[in-house]
């Protein structure tokens, strides 16, 4: 089960806070479902930064840490070159994200399912079911489309918008479930 913090000052501040980052994730995701290319290229090279600039950490760190190993400038050429590649060719950076992606959402899935049973009675299970159904049936679609280097980058930006929008759902409900909880307990008190 959750554990939602007892004292009202914690609920406060985890209502208001998981109200805010379901307001953040339902924008993101708005902004994927009305222009899924460009969120699905933008998640492409977005990833490919991030590797690269791990690369570059990674080799600054070997540099001084671990120089005379060669497993360690593997990583870290690997980690470049990757980089390098995905923000070089974002279309094929998204086709091999499309097959990630697949794996994971059915991750995903597997994981809100687990959520829902975890959840206590006064919040609303029904979310994260539907989000991992939705979950499950993206990563059958991906699987499905991802030979096709367009269709996987319209994929992608779709998924990640879907994706975001149902999360932001979710967050919305749980914060109301800790509304509830709240009231309960300060019902209790009196």
């Amino acid at each position: 089960m959750i554990n939602y913090p007892t004292r009202k000052v914690f609920y406060d501040k985890y209502i208001v806070h998981t109200k805010r980052l379901a307001i953040a994730f339902f924008l993101l995701g708005l902004a994927g479902v009305i222009f899924p290319g460009l969120m699905g290229l933008t998640f492409a090279v977005f990833v490919g930064w991030v590797m690269l600039f791990l690369g570059i950490y990674g080799g600054v760190i070997t540099y001084k840490v671990n120089a005379k190993s060669l497993w360690a400038w593997l990583k870290v050429l690997l980690l470049t070159v990757t980089g390098i590649l995905m923000v070089w060719k974002p279309w094929a950076a998204a086709s091999a994200l499309a097959i990630l992606m697949a794996v994971y959402l059915f991750t995903d899935a597997a994981i809100n399912f687990g959520l829902a049973l975890t959840l206590k009675p006064a919040v609303n299970k029904l979310w994260a079911v539907i989000n991992g159904l939705v979950s499950g049936i993206l990563g059958v679609i991906f699987l499905y489309y991802t030979p096709n280097p367009l269709a996987s980058s319209w994929l992608l930006g779709l998924y990640v918008g879907i994706s975001l929008l149902f999360d932001s759902i979710m967050l919305w409900s749980l914060s109301k479930g800790a509304d509830k909880i709240l009231v309960e307990q300060m019902y209790l008190e009196e």
